[in-house]
């Protein structure tokens, strides 16, 4: 099969751009015939901007890529905003089946996120032109951009551009729910979930049965993240915590950090270099407020054998079971959050062998690369026949 895949790159490397890189890298290992048409946001910005509803540049690349490569699928990953609607059409003219992995909220609300102001922000979701959005500046604090960029997503959903799509890849049920019940609803007979995947550690990288050093938390330092709430939860305890990352709220961890010595910040650490911290954690500390549509982090955990303490919130209620592969506990609240942690923490050695045991197992039932090629193949299949049904 051959599988053109398209992503539009962000100025900064994030959890999409590996998710698509391992992707491809799997898909080949696979005996797949497979080919990247990237884009990028890092020059001509504004230029790019102003062409978030239709980039004709891209448009024309997009036809001459499909031309000489001649796809059976094409799969695309992001096309904010560089990429562009553009791309739809392009590919709908010339009629080739087409997937999407849909990895945030863009196509719903300007945010990207469903999240401003440090709460949830779901008055986009359902249609109608999104005032209150703009109003608020929900992306990237400006009422003018955010403007742009709603209009352009407004005149998309009324020509129907995203009916091209022939599959809609979701990260979990919850962001299937979501999705289907929004104004995309039209498009929810196509929609299908398959969570993405990591590679296994070595047996020796796996967490150790006892004695655990700490607890840990890997991500971007920021207000939807929770880290608020994790370093309220933490503070004034003996619990020891260490936070791999960076981001906005840097200088607020360096400040508890020096307050309560159980607390350590390690900045930005290497992949290598996390795994070595995992390998030595109690539990992973995942206490996002926002919609997270997947958690790569809570995976790579998985896969060491390490449980993760989780908001009851979003996908992560199919990925973390409470008394499982770890605990969850209410979004935003630092109390219960301490409380599980502390729980955990006092549990026998038996109690916390159930608990890795468990959380490998997750991972070698959802989400390993074996699993993931079946179910993609499968969707690029079914992506093809329901293409050929449309026609």
């Amino acid at each position: 099969m051959k599988i053109l895949v398209i992503h539009t790159f962000y100025k900064l490397q994030g959890g999409e751009d590996n998710v698509v890189a391992n992707e491809i890298e799997l898909l080949r290992a696979g005996g797949a015939e497979v080919e990247l048409l990237s884009f990028s946001n890092e020059d001509k910005t504004l230029l790019k901007l102003l062409q978030i509803g239709f980039n004709y540049q891209s448009y024309t690349t997009t036809l001459a890529k499909l031309k000489s490569f001649k796809p059976d699928v094409v799969h695309i990953h992001n096309l904010h905003f560089s990429g562009s609607a553009a791309v739809v059409y392009a590919i709908k003219k010339a009629n080739i089946p087409l997937v999407m992995t849909l990895h945030n909220y863009r196509l719903l609300c300007p945010s990207g996120s469903l999240f401003h102001n440090n709460r949830l922000f779901l008055h986009s979701v359902y249609g109608g032109f999104p005032w209150k959005a703009i109003k608020k500046g929900v992306y990237q604090e400006s009422t003018l951009i955010t403007f742009w960029v709603a209009l352009s997503a407004f005149v998309h959903d009324h020509l129907q551009t995203w009916s091209a799509l022939d599959q809609v890849i979701l990260l979990g049920e919850h962001s299937k729910t979501l999705f289907s019940n929004s104004k995309l609803g039209y498009l929810s007979s196509r929609m299908v979930v398959k969570p993405n995947f990591c590679y296994p550690v070595h047996e020796q990288q796996q967490g150790q049965q006892q004695p655990s050093e700490h607890f840990l938390y890997v991500g971007r330092l920021t207000e939807e993240k929770g880290v608020k709430v994790l370093l309220e939860a933490f503070a004034g305890t003996l619990l020891p915590l260490k936070i791999v990352g960076s981001g906005p709220l840097q200088e607020l961890v360096i400040e508890y950090a020096g307050q309560n010595p159980n607390i350590s910040y390690l900045g930005q650490q290497s992949k290598e270099e996390i795994s070595q911290l995992l390998a030595h954690t109690d539990a992973l500390i995942f206490p996002s407020l926002w919609y997270e549509t997947f958690g790569m982090v809570v995976i790579e955990a998985f896969a060491m054998g390490v449980p993760v303490i989780a908001t009851d919130l979003g996908n992560m209620k199919s990925m973390v079971t409470h008394l499982h592969n770890g605990l969850t506990f209410r979004p935003g609240q630092k109390e219960d959050l301490r409380n599980k942690v502390m729980a955990y923490w006092d549990l026998g050695t038996k109690e916390k062998a159930v608990f890795r045991e468990n959380a490998k197992f997750s991972y070698l039932k959802y989400y390993t690369p074996e699993a993931n090629l079946l179910k993609l193949t499968r969707i690029y299949h079914d992506a093809i026949s329901k293409h050929s049904y449309h026609l």
